[in-house]
């Protein structure tokens, strides 16, 4: 290759990138790009512009406000039906290694152009019968604009999906109206003593005043934050037991929601887009001038890549950091002898800790249909103890690990014991041991849509002072954030999106290993022809495990 042609392809890839999303082509292992010639596609749209030649020249008015030309017009919503997809790289000479790119234009119901950014697209590429699936970087300009860029990991034909999801309003309503509403979400206050059991109504509180509530604060764990209840008929607040959950509140806030879910079903969104081409044949054979660029290890505050990764059968290709199968038991153990391996977080994160006792060869044989179930006895060198599958410990008395499950504090259950769920800070708080041989992941997200931003954020910021104590008294503790992936319901799905955002922004630069397995899950429904649900198969969430080992083990 070329120095000028070397040159042109790094000024393509670096301009298709705006705000603080760089291209890191350094973190892209074993991708090869390959020179391709971009097409120039001239459309006339309607704007504020002189048409000359391939260019538009924006006209500078200086003079004042002419409302002779006035006209009648109406402006609608994104529509997915209107909007233009162009191939920016070259669709008809595309190899496996290349970075694929479009264009999306947002046009509105009216074939209107877009020019205020906002809307939350996915984009897929995928090809079922080889189970082969990958998913997009959609880059927001902020003006009506969305480039996509998709890695080619895959010789063969895919299909090329690409999804408006929700709309700029949609989301504006639920990030500046819906979400700082507190109160959207209440537990019932179970009180007991002396064999006496009454109950009153729970729930939090940031902002605002309060009188003659039973205050149960916890700075270290919520910050400003205070879970509050009203006083029970004749019992002290001191005679909390335990809460039991309501996901949403019956009243106002309800209705709200109720009234704006029009926004999140057809014709609205979820919509995928039609009337391009949307198969394309990527080639097997090597281009000359091949450009291979190697993927770094599992290291701590990764910088983020252009693409994830993907699926090609039953195993996730990251390109992220260099992952791994983890298939020889003694290696896992040996990798884990004389640790103290805590998973701390909700039902998704219990999954991780039956698939992570499977891998590490205790025979418990964990599948979609009994991984919730706790384990009462293991064959051989192994002790269970715990009251239930929320708070549990096994330990490997042969290579003296302990695996231990905490469920975390002020979850959605049924019944939750106040002192069986305990807050993520008081277990790192507690983390003591002379050897510090700590290996912990933290995952919290899937019990907290109803929580306003600033009280997530807030206890999020809690956790990570947490683990800056912990490093403090043992610096070589490894310490993995699990991301969040959507549940089944569109109500909530911009919201567990942001939570990422969120879990991301508190945790950089913390010496943290996040695991970020938004799109990794959806390539896998897409290549898998599967649904997105809470709880994703074992298989899924083995690869997400052998992610987190490629991390814990590697020194």
């Amino acid at each position: 290759m070329t120095t000028k042609r070397f040159a042109v392809l790094l000024a393509i890839l670096t301009l298709l990138v705006v705000g603080s999303i760089p291209v890191f082509l350094d973190v892209l292992p074993t991708m090869k790009f390959s020179v391709v010639s971009i097409k120039t596609t001239t459309k006339q749209y309607w704007s504020h512009g002189v048409q000359k030649g391939n260019q538009v020249t924006v006209e500078t008015e200086t003079h004042t406000w002419n409302v002779s030309t006035g006209f009648i017009g109406s402006r609608g919503q994104t529509s997915a039906l209107k909007t233009d997809v162009i191939f920016l790289s070259d669709d008809n000479s595309t190899f496996q290694g290349d970075i694929i790119t479009l264009r999306l234009h947002a046009r509105d119901d009216n074939g209107r152009r877009r020019y205020l950014g906002g809307d939350l697209w996915r984009a897929a590429i995928y090809n079922a019968t080889s189970r082969f699936g990958s998913m997009g970087k959609v880059i927001d300009h902020d003006n009506g604009t969305y480039t996509v860029h998709f890695y080619a990991g895959f010789s063969g034909q895919v299909v090329v999906q690409i999804m408006l999801v929700l709309q700029r309003e949609a989301i504006k309503h639920q990030q500046l109206i819906f979400l700082p509403m507190e109160f959207r979400g209440y537990w019932t206050g179970i009180f007991k003593s002396d064999g006496k059991t009454e109950n009153s109504i729970c729930f939090m509180q940031r902002e605002g005043h309060w009188k003659d509530m039973c205050e149960y604060p916890h700075p270290r764990a919520l910050g400003n934050t205070v879970f509050l209840c009203r006083p029970p008929k004749s019992l002290g607040c001191n005679t909390l037991a335990g809460i039991s959950a309501s996901r949403h509140s019956g009243d106002g806030n309800n209705k709200l929601r109720t009234n704006r879910t029009y926004q999140f079903k057809i014709p609205n969104a979820p919509r995928v887009i039609k009337g391009f081409n949307d198969r394309l044949l990527i080639q097997s054979s090597v281009k000359s001038g091949i450009i291979t660029y190697s993927v770094p290890r599992c290291e701590s505050d990764l910088l983020e890549p252009l693409v994830t990764g993907y699926w090609l059968g039953m195993r996730w290709y990251s390109l992220v950091c260099r992952n791994r199968e983890w298939n020889h038991a003694k290696e896992v153990q040996k990798c884990l002898q004389d640790k103290d391996v805590y998973f701390i977080g909700d039902s998704t994160t219990r999954q991780w800790y039956q698939q992570m006792l499977d891998i590490a060869g205790y025979p418990i044989n964990a599948t979609d249909d009994n991984w919730r179930k706790r384990v009462n006895t293991i064959p051989g060198d192994y002790n269970v103890s715990g009251e239930d599958a929320y708070d549990m410990m096994v330990t490997d008395l042969k290579n003296n690990v302990n695996f231990t499950f905490h469920h975390h504090a002020l979850s959605l259950h049924g019944f939750v014991p106040i002192s069986r769920f305990p807050f993520s800070i008081d277990v790192l708080d507690e983390l003591t041991a002379p050897k510090c041989n700590y290996v912990i992941v933290i995952s919290l997200w899937a019990h907290f849509d109803f929580w306003t931003t600033d009280s997530y954020t807030e206890r999020l910021s809690m956790i990570a002072k947490g683990i800056q104590h912990l490093r403090g008294r043992c610096p070589n503790t490894v310490i993995a954030i699990k991301g969040s992936h959507v549940r089944n319901s569109m109500l909530n799905y911009w919201i567990y999106y942001d939570m990422n955002r969120i879990m991301k922004d508190v945790f950089r630069g913390h010496g943290v290993f996040f695991i970020d397995i938004w799109d990794m899950n959806f390539a896998f429904v897409a290549a898998h022809q599967g649904t997105m649900t809470i709880h994703m198969p074992m298989t899924l969430i083995k690869e997400e495990v052998y992610m987190f080992l490629s991390h814990a083990c590697l020194k």
